[in-house]
């Protein structure tokens, strides 16, 4: 009984209804939804729990245990966590600790060092990756020196772990220090970690007086060049550009460059007015507002809350940069499943070239190279595949969608956007990174890796460390001043705050892409569905079978597991997740959302991801009592804990849930009437809100992408062949009497691809008998409650040859055979209807000449 109440538990079966601080009423479903209890537990004094099970005290079993391990994890979740103990760095704190952190590795390392002739000499060394660094050591006593090395160039410490081996190296190896001169080579100009980075000179020596002159020119008596002084200092580089006694690092010409581009882009902010009337859509004022932010900046983040049209905005800064800046390449990194959506943005708002990059090496090699396409998109997969390429190609505009894919610092993917060289860049996610810094510090160092500077003085100025864990992070502090400074490159709207620029309601569809085994289901539904088709006259039969059919192809666009459960391939729980957790960011906002699924399966699917990322939530399906819904939608209104509310279309009539502004449609239902109704659930007298978002979770390639275009909303004689009342015997399918629907439906079945190959079994199952194997050599058509297979292969068309002689089967096999065939019909029939029909027993006639059967079956009285 524990085992099958921790399976109960585990399977979201359990459904808190009310709850105070002695009494938890839950309903409790099996597995199938078909039978629910309802069960009460009442804490007594002492901690004791009673159980009562259908208002019957009853003694523990799987049902009150399932219970008690639902409000166990209920009260888990409610329950504050201890403030754990934390550290706080200072600076100087945290320098001695990563600087300590270096030169372990550097003691640890297996570095290799061509020595230069002098001490101070650029010499070369190689780790045990085979990179190689120049390392130059400049000042013996305080152990620092320069590195062409990315950490050396944004680390604020004056060394790194290559610089610590070098001196090591040539302190403890007396011979190599006595053979090596000891006159520094040159006048060094550099950009000082120890002093921000501002252009620094060094010589340990008496400068020769031409070069006293220059330096004096410039630097007056100071070692460091202001910043606000920094474009004087180009006159510097042109007379030193001759001199081989200077040594100008390359960040030196950078820095002064990047000077002279913020000076530029501040003036344009304030003199160019940019002209939105070139684009084929109205944009809103915020859209303005947002194109205006990032516009005139070399990096920027727009991060507004999902739905606000980040792309268009990102799309319509591209643009304007071209006439501004006379930019030629504008470089989109999207998802894979975002590639066709920002053409088609592209296409509909501009009248800018745009290619995605796909393709043998060879094919994505040629698009790079042809400099006349000014957009081009690709995924994460293709940037880390072909950053050489992309990095020869010239980028003016870098543009990062869904930035949380590089939210990790040290991935190779972030690594490969790191090493394109590119202008300008913008970050667009609708993620709210204020509250994971440290992902917040990955995503902005992609833009500008000098903004928060290196990692340890992002760390110690916000993050509060766990006193025994080294690497853990147990909260962070001063949250406002890190807002303020992120000010300055993001921009980030939410909802609420512009809700009187949105239109009423807005729908937005979510393209997902069907997983191998899903579209490999879904070809073999819809070749069935073809057969069908195909046939000149339609019986009501034939359309059961077809209805049943597209069913099952809209269940497996869901989830495999719905049409087969040994298996759960489901690309769309993974967006929702992504989008509840990422996009909407609904853990840390008061966001009520209404998630409609129209299978109970399904249900229980997205209430175990709701469960595992703690998403608290209220569900209802048909199986709830309809005398406890009003609880349900009580405690969905009332409780901040709820924010979701899981329904089937058992809430798509009779509910009014005002206290939600957006749904997510799981999946478009069949009939536009429904979607209409599950809508009429938030858009009504009494919603709290003028601006309501319905979020569609679209199938790609599949029957949903038909359903979401209108193809299959004309039902009349659909629906009229399976009404009771109905007494059509068959549906001509001649070019006059073709039905709309049916001629959509063959559309269908032409345009999206019915071919599928036929994949292995599991590893390490029986290829004979495997049930994953034998799903794609049959069509499994699920009546409730009830389950048939039809071997598709057997009605594929083929071609019919003339037989000789007619060979008639013996009488009482037809009588048993059409026996059996009467009895399934009126199973079908009920299962449909839910009402009984009865038949005479069929009358079999055959025409020895032709082999013609002809059965005849009237309703008995």
């Amino acid at each position: 009984e524990e085992r099958f109440g921790v399976e109960l538990f585990e399977n979201g079966a359990c459904q808190i209804l009310s709850q105070s601080a002695k009494r938890f009423e839950l309903i409790v479903s099996n597995n199938d939804a078909s039978r629910y209890a309802e069960c009460t537990l009442e804490i007594l004094e002492g901690g004791k729990v009673d159980a009562f099970i259908n208002k019957t005290h009853k003694l523990w079993n799987r049902i009150s245990y399932a219970c008690l391990l639902q409000v166990d994890s209920e009260l888990k979740l409610q329950t504050p966590k201890q403030q754990a103990e934390h550290k706080k760095y200072s600076r100087q704190g945290m320098i001695k600790r990563v600087l300590q952190e270096r030169q372990e590795r550097a003691t640890n390392a297996a570095y290799e060092i061509e020595w230069a002739n002098n001490i101070y000499g650029n010499h070369v060394l190689t780790n045990e990756k085979g990179s190689k660094y120049m390392v130059f050591l400049r000042n013996f006593e305080q152990e620092i020196g320069y590195s062409d090395s990315p950490d050396a160039q944004i680390n604020k410490l004056g060394t790194t772990k290559h610089i610590m081996y070098a001196f090591a190296e040539i302190k403890t190896d007396k011979a190599l220090f006595d053979r090596l001169d000891k006159e520094f080579p040159f006048l060094e100009i550099y950009c000082d970690p120890l002093n921000h980075y501002n252009i620094t000179w060094h010589y340990p020596h008496d400068l020769p007086q031409n070069e006293k002159a220059l330096v004096e020119q410039y630097f007056g008596e100071e070692k460091h060049i202001a910043p606000e002084n920094l474009r004087n200092f180009l006159g510097f580089i042109e007379a030193a550009e001759e001199n081989p006694f200077i040594k100008i690092r390359p960040e030196v010409p950078e820095k002064i460059e990047d000077a002279y581009e913020t000076g530029l882009l501040e003036q344009l902010k304030i003199s160019f007015e940019p002209n939105f009337d070139k684009f084929r859509i109205k944009l809103f004022d915020y859209q303005k507002e947002g194109i205006r932010f990032a516009l005139f900046r070399k990096a920027a983040i727009i991060a507004d809350e999902m739905g606000l049209g980040k792309t268009i905005q990102a799309i319509g800064t591209a643009v304007l940069k071209k006439e501004i800046f006379d930019f030629k390449r504008t470089l989109v990194v999207c998802p894979a499943s975002l590639k066709d959506q920002w053409q088609n943005e592209i296409e509909s708002f501009t009248n800018e070239t745009v290619q995605i990059v796909s393709g043998t090496p060879e094919a994505r090699i040629a698009v790079y190279k042809n400099p006349q396409t000014f957009f081009l998109i690709v995924n994460y997969e293709t940037m880390l595949r072909d950053q050489v390429q992309i990095g020869e190609m010239g980028i003016d505009y870098l543009i990062i969608d869904e930035a949380q894919r590089v939210k990790n610092y040290e991935s190779k993917t972030a690594e490969s956007l790191k090493k394109v060289h590119q202008k300008h860049a913008l970050v667009i996610t609708g993620t709210p990174i204020e509250n994971r810094l440290i992902d917040l510090y990955s995503i902005v160092s992609l833009l500008d890796p000098h903004f928060f500077g290196p990692l340890w003085e992002f760390s110690y100025q916000y993050c509060l460390f766990d006193t025994e864990k080294h690497n853990k992070i147990n909260g962070y502090y001063d949250l406002q001043k890190l807002n303020q400074k992120l000010s300055e490159i993001q921009i980030r709207r939410e909802k609420r705050k512009i809700i009187d620029q949105l239109p009423n309601l807005r729908q937005i569809d979510i393209p997902v892409k069907l997983s191998s085994l899903q579209e490999q289901l879904h070809a073999k539904y819809l070749k069935s569905v073809a057969v069908i088709t195909a046939k000149k006259f339609v019986t009501p039969f034939d359309l059961q079978k077809m209805h049943l059919l597209l069913t099952n192809m809209r269940m497996v666009s869901d989830s495999s597991h719905l049409v087969q459960p040994e298996t759960h391939d489901s690309p769309k729980l993974d967006e929702l997740k992504y989008i509840l957790l990422e996009k909407l960011d609904i853990a840390h906002s008061n966001q009520k959302i209404i998630i409609f699924s129209e299978w109970i399966k399904m249900q229980k699917l997205i209430g175990k991801m709701l469960r595992e990322n703690n998403i608290s939530f209220v569900e209802l399906n048909g199986n709830v009592p309809v005398k406890s819904r009003g609880e349900l939608i009580g405690k969905f209104e009332s409780n901040r804990m709820y924010k979701v509310f899981l329904s089937t279309e058992a809430g798509g009539t009779g509910l009014n849930l005002q206290v939600a502004d957006t749904i997510i449609n799981f999946e478009l239902p069949r009939n536009p009437t429904k979607k209409n109704q599950r809508i009429g659930r938030i858009d009504r007298l009494g919603q709290r809100s003028d601006n309501l978002t319905i979020y569609n979770l679209i199938s790609k390639n599949s029957i949903e992408e038909r359903i979401a275009n209108g193809l299959l909303v004309k039902q009349d004689l659909f629906d009229g062949a399976l009404n009771s009342s109905s007494t059509t015997d068959f549906v001509d399918m001649s070019t006059r009497g073709r039905s709309d629907f049916i001629e959509q439906i063959r559309k269908m079945s032409t345009e999206l691809p019915t071919e599928s190959k036929r994949i292995a079994p599991a590893e390490g199952a029986d290829s004979k008998s495997n049930k994953s194997y034998k799903a794609f050599t049959q069509a499994s058509i699920h009546f409730p409650g009830t389950e048939f297979e039809t071997e598709t292969e057997a009605v594929a068309e083929k071609p019919v040859k003339k037989r000789q002689k007619v060979e008639l089967p013996e009488p009482n096999q037809l009588e048993a055979v059409f026996s059996k065939g009467i009895d399934f019909i009126t199973e079908l029939y009920k299962l449909t209807t839910g009402k009984e029909l009865k038949l005479d027993k069929p009358k079999i006639e055959t025409d020895p000449d032709t082999g013609e059967i002809t059965i005849r079956v009237k309703p008995s009285k």
